[in-house]
């Protein structure tokens, strides 16, 4: 059985490398820049058939490795029929939990507006990078819709407007100043 001698000198080396690794991995991972933050503007609208549900939304933010980081919103029937329909709603219900998550009741169609202010769910600021931006709608006897985009946030503002699917009419993304 062989001893490795590390010496003093190779240590204190080692030990520098290493603290200015982390200290130059900290400095380059810049967080959210203050003041900026991503307004989500989506349109969803009812079909022409007579026996309409309104849907089950769920709007979130994914990391780059496509983990949820944030729950915007989450409206479903609050009951506990209600509630044994989550899973249809399939992706966030997959990386999704009730546990931090704000929610409400199922809204009639029209235009609704949520922000996100670059936080995660436990209020900590997330660094810029790439995000996706997830609105998934399913509704009984319904389409089931998942828009789900790939944004670079930083420094630079951007407006950006989609037309997903049949009941989710519009999805418009705003990154810039909060007014």
């Amino acid at each position: 059985m062989q001893h490795r001698y590390i010496s003093r000198r190779n240590f204190i080396y080692r030990t520098a490398g290493l603290v200015l690794t982390l200290w130059a991995g900290r400095s380059l991972a810049q967080g959210w820049v203050p003041g900026m933050s991503l307004e989500i503007a989506f349109e969803f609208v009812a079909p022409t058939s007579t026996s309409y549900r309104r849907p089950y939304i769920a709007v979130w933010i994914e990391n780059a490795q496509g983990l949820m980081v944030r729950t915007l919103a989450l409206w479903f029937q609050q009951s506990s029929k209600g509630t044994r329909w989550l899973p249809d709603l399939r992706r966030w219900y997959r990386s999704g939990s009730l546990e931090n998550t704000t929610s409400g009741p199922t809204r009639p169609p029209g235009r609704y507006t949520l922000v996100w202010d670059g936080k995660d769910d436990k209020g900590n600021p997330l660094p810029q990078g790439e995000y996706y931006v997830c609105v998934e709608l399913v509704r009984e006897h319904g389409p089931y819709e998942l828009f789900r985009e790939k944004f670079a946030f930083g420094a630079t503002p951007f407006n950006r407007s989609f037309s997903p699917g049949s009941d989710l009419k519009e999805v418009k993304l705003t990154y810039a100043k909060q007014s």
